[in-house]
């Protein structure tokens, strides 16, 4: 690699708003947080998972904490593809693999299947860690036209007609950063559109569980199954720091994914792996899902509730069916960037809309609000905090 590509690369994983506010929040521990899109650290099941590490030994052995094959630890395999079989992936085992989180699996996809100079085309606005990922792996990344219902079927076909495409990157259920679905009609056109390009697409669906009203809808990945690599994860249902990620990559992608991942860190922590398997096995697993989506969707309803009470006229928010965001917009001379450093120090923290669009000439009048790691109790001094500082920007 030569200087210049290696100087590129490291300014595209340079630090930016998202990096900066959890610095920034460290120092501010009493500000209320809509910034960050964590679980509730209240619902992180630590003597559950003492439990089941405790088991997992007695189970195992001194095999949970050896060296492990790369594609993953076969019990959480087996877990694995019963918990895809009820998303409507009857994928075989064998086309899975377990990665360090999702962020893993996708760096891990990446490494495989882009080169400086290829395309990912994503969303409108989209997740922006995964924009970073892309740039550092010298990727261009291009917006494609969107709506309330996800990617535009029929920008995407002009945009694959355009660009010689790497992948599609899609969050299909409970977007993040708008907390959208795609219906099944537009999975289906969608899916109709890369299957008639041969294009691939790169499913992130971590947020898929967290589902408080509506009926759940097959993963995009049933509609394109040789088309799509999946991503899934246990970070929103389990616990973060197990740093376990979930992928179903079509044959030709396995043997490269594997091989690079070895280079990197060998394979998923097998302890951690265990665990998880015995969470995935284990009796109380619907009852802790059934806890979190429980306490999620009262916080839903509160933040939506008191955004009505307080925001002023001029703002429209989304009312998702599930996940851990409500995307707010303005009115177009609503500038979100210059409202981080005044709400900080009003007590309240946010995500500016501008970081998860692709395009530099984006537009800065809408915020993220992650409402799961906010206590509800504080959810509508937040929201009247925020609505005051929206009325006098």
């Amino acid at each position: 690699m030569s200087v210049d590509i290696a100087f590129s690369r490291g300014a595209a994983v340079s630090s930016g708003p998202i990096d900066d506010i959890y610095a920034t929040l460290q120092r501010r521990p009493a500000a209320i947080s809509f910034a960050v899109g964590a679980p509730d650290p209240a619902l992180l099941p630590g003597d559950l998972v003492a439990s089941l590490a405790a088991g997992a030994i007695a189970k195992y052995g001194n095999a949970a904490l050896q060296y492990g094959l790369t594609r993953g630890f076969p019990p959480l395999l087996e877990q694995a593809q019963i918990l895809l079989s009820h998303r409507g992936i009857g994928c075989s085992p064998h086309r899975l693999h377990i990665a360090t989180g999702g962020s893993g699996a996708l760096h891990n996809v990446c490494m495989a299947l882009l080169d400086p100079g290829d395309v990912v085309l994503v969303e409108t606005p989209t997740y922006g860690p995964a924009v970073k990922v892309f740039r550092s792996h010298g990727a261009t990344v291009i917006d494609v036209e969107s709506d309330e219902h996800g990617i535009v079927p029929e920008a995407l076909d002009a945009a694959l007609a355009q660009h010689d495409t790497a992948f599609v990157y899609l969050l299909p259920t409970f977007h993040n950063p708008t907390g959208r679905t795609m219906s099944a009609a537009r999975r289906l056109r969608v899916a109709e559109v890369v299957t008639r390009h041969g294009e691939l697409v790169v499913e992130d669906d971590v947020y898929t569980d967290l589902r408080y009203r509506g009926e759940p809808l097959p993963a995009f990945w049933s509609f394109a199954p040789d088309n799509t690599v999946y991503i899934t994860s246990l970070s929103k249902t389990v616990a973060p720091a197990l740093r376990i990620g979930i992928t179903v990559l079509p044959e030709y992608l396995l043997e490269p994914v594997l091989a690079l991942k070895q280079g990197i860190d060998m394979q998923t922590s097998v302890l951690n792996q265990a665990i998880a398997a015995e969470f995935l096995g284990s009796a109380v697993a619907s009852t802790h899902l059934a806890r979190i989506v429980e306490t999620y969707a009262a916080k839903l309803d509160t933040v939506v509730e008191a955004l009505g009470k307080h925001f002023p006229t001029g703002f429209s928010w989304s009312e998702p069916d599930g996940g851990m965001f409500v995307w707010v917009e303005g009115p177009a001379d609503f500038d979100a960037d210059a409202l981080m450093l005044p709400a900080l120090e009003a007590g309240v923290a946010f995500m500016p809309g501008s970081v998860f669009f692709a395009a530099a000439d984006a537009s800065h009048n809408a915020m993220r609000l992650s409402f799961a790691s906010v206590p509800e109790a504080e959810i509508d001094r937040g929201i009247e905090l925020l609505a005051a500082l929206c009325e006098s920007s």
